[in-house]
């Protein structure tokens, strides 16, 4: 994954599906840049070879129970990522992923994969913008910040109020671009959101 290899993943998983075991794996790394990618790259597999991810996605919801024993910390963003790249792969089960905004493990991650979803189907994600909006007031700087991101891309959301309570918030947060770990200000992403409102 260090490489971010997207021909190079794409083609290990057309000669050997057990690639895709690997890079479920890869979603426990000790090493965050590890883990997005290997959530990117599951994606790119769902666009390419869906059939592939079958057990996986199986396996990546049982990790959001408590009781699985191993605690899928990053399942919320692969799911997005896959959902992303083929949403009906994760149609059934999404208002699973909006309902884990409530729990705090997975309050980030859910935030993601409903910011991806709301640009592939947003009828998928209709439902979660009361959630997102609450995040908005999160004491912690990511979720704020990602609370943002997601009304950006769910710009029928009517969220100005709340969101211009953020343009004063300096907070820092790490966010997930372009196969890397960049940092934004939370002030930005809530002007952001707000200017695709205005264009609206």
């Amino acid at each position: 994954m260090a490489g971010y290899d997207q021909a190079g993943i794409l083609s290990l998983v057309d000669q050997k599906h057990a690639a895709v075991s690997r890079l479920n794996r890869l979603l426990f790394d000790d090493d965050q840049l590890i883990r997005w990618r290997a959530a990117e790259a599951l994606g790119w597999v769902a666009g390419k070879d869906p059939f592939a991810l079958e057990k996986i996605i199986s396996r990546l919801l049982y990790t959001l129970n408590d009781d699985s024993g191993s605690i899928g910390w990053f399942t919320p963003q692969a799911l997005g990522e896959i959902g992303a790249n083929d949403p009906d792969l994760v149609e059934d089960f999404f208002p699973v992923i909006i309902a884990n905004i409530n729990r705090e493990v997975f309050r980030s991650g859910s935030l993601w994969a409903v910011g991806r979803m709301a640009r592939s189907r947003p009828d998928l994600v209709e439902e979660a913008g009361e959630l997102v909006i609450r995040c908005l007031t999160d004491p912690d700087p990511a979720v704020r910040g990602l609370a943002c991101w997601c009304l950006t891309r769910m710009n029928w959301v009517r969220a100005e109020e709340a969101l211009q309570g953020l343009l004063n918030d300096s907070a820092r947060f790490p966010f997930y671009e372009s196969g890397e770990i960049v940092y934004k200000v939370v002030r930005e992403m809530a002007q952001k959101a707000l200017k695709t409102r205005q264009k609206g």
